[in-house]
């Protein structure tokens, strides 16, 4: 990721999210990735970023990892079981991934 990409990415997620976002999808265009995955989501990124930094600290709090490509299956599909809940109540992304990590966990 270079300098400008990086900024954009604390200025919207602050340092700390930023920095697990980096971790989640690894070497490259962190920002590039979130946002396509987020417009093929029909999604708001930076919701993506937060959700994604949440998964993150969550895998490495547990001694766990995934590739990006798992990890991104995971908010998606945590975005598909929102579309249940009614808009009004539901949580955003990141609470919601939190609250599909407690109950469910990351399997394997």
């Amino acid at each position: 990721m270079d300098a400008r990409e990086r900024e954009k990415l604390v200025a919207i997620l602050g340092a700390d999210d930023a920095a697990a976002v980096e971790r989640f999808l690894g070497e490259g265009c962190a920002l590039c990735v979130l946002v396509e995955t987020a417009d093929q989501a029909e999604e708001d990124w930076p919701a993506w970023g937060r959700a994604a930094a949440v998964l993150q600290r969550w895998l490495e709090a547990a001694g766990r990892s995934a590739d990006a490509q798992r990890k991104l299956g995971y908010i998606h599909c945590t975005v598909e079981a929102q579309k249940a809940v009614p808009t009004a109540l539901r949580p955003d992304l990141a609470a919601a991934v939190a609250r599909m990590l407690k109950d469910h966990g990351f399997a394997e």
